[in-house]
C-alpha cells in the first residue's frame, strides 16, 4: 500500500461520522477525488469489515466516467501496480470488491421509478449497505434522496460501522441548499 496523503482541507469531512456530509465546490476542487480515496481507504481497512458503498448518479451510465473512474483511480493510487492483489474491479456490471475485507462498491442510477425500485432491494453477500455516495447530487430529486436515505437502517454486528450519505455537488440552487446549507445543524 502506498502512502497516500489526503488533502488537509477535507480532514474534518473525512473524519465525520454524522449521517450526512455534503460537499459543494466547483469542478476541479478535489472533492470527488478525496471522497473516492477516503472510501477506498476505509473499505480496505478490516476495521470497517461489513461496510458496503452504493454510488448513485441520476443516470446510472454516468457513473462510469465519474464515480467508478475516481474509485478505480484511487485504488491504483493507493495500492500501485499490485492493486489487483487487493481489489477486484469489474466494469460490467460495475463493481469493486476489496480482497482484504470483502466489502463492495456498486453503482446505480435513479432516472426513473424502475431504477429506484431496484435500489430498494439491494443486498450484499457480506455485510450491508452502510454508505451512499451521491455524485452530482443536485441532479436527483428530494424524493429520490428520501428513498435512498431509507435504505440505511438496521443494526450492525461491527461497532465501527455507521450509516452515512455523502453528497457531492457543484454550487447550484436546489433543494440541497435549503436542506443542508441554510440550516445551522
Amino acid at each position: 500500500m502506498h502512502e497516500i496523503t489526503l488533502n488537509e482541507v477535507f480532514r474534518e469531512v473525512n473524519e465525520c461520522k454524522k449521517r450526512y456530509r455534503a460537499l459543494k465546490g466547483s469542478a476541479g476542487s478535489g472533492k470527488s477525488m478525496d471522497v473516492a480515496r477516503d472510501y477506498i481507504i476505509k473499505l480496505s481497512d478490516p476495521k470497517y469489515k461489513g461496510a458496503n458503498l452504493l454510488c448513485v448518479r441520476k443516470s446510472e451510465n454516468s457513473n462510469l466516467s465519474s464515480t467508478y473512474a475516481e474509485l478505480y483511480k484511487a485504488v491504483i493510487d493507493i495500492f500501485g501496480s499490485r492493486y489487483e492483489d487487493f481489489w477486484e474491479i469489474k466494469s460490467s456490471p460495475m463493481c469493486l470488491t476489496s480482497k482484504i475485507t470483502g466489502n463492495e462498491i456498486i453503482f446505480r442510477g435513479c432516472n426513473d421509478a424502475r431504477q429506484i425500485e431496484k435500489i430498494k432491494s439491494i443486498t450484499f453477500p457480506h455485510g450491508q449497505l452502510t454508505w451512499i455516495w451521491i455524485e452530482e447530487a443536485n441532479e436527483i430529486s428530494k424524493h429520490d434522496f428520501e428513498i435512498l436515505d431509507d435504505r440505511l437502517r438496521g443494526t450492525f454486528s461491527n461497532p465501527n460501522l455507521y450509516y452515512q450519505i455523502t453528497l457531492t455537488l457543484n454550487p447550484v440552487l436546489c433543494w440541497i441548499k435549503e436542506s443542508f446549507f441554510d440550516t445551522p445543524s
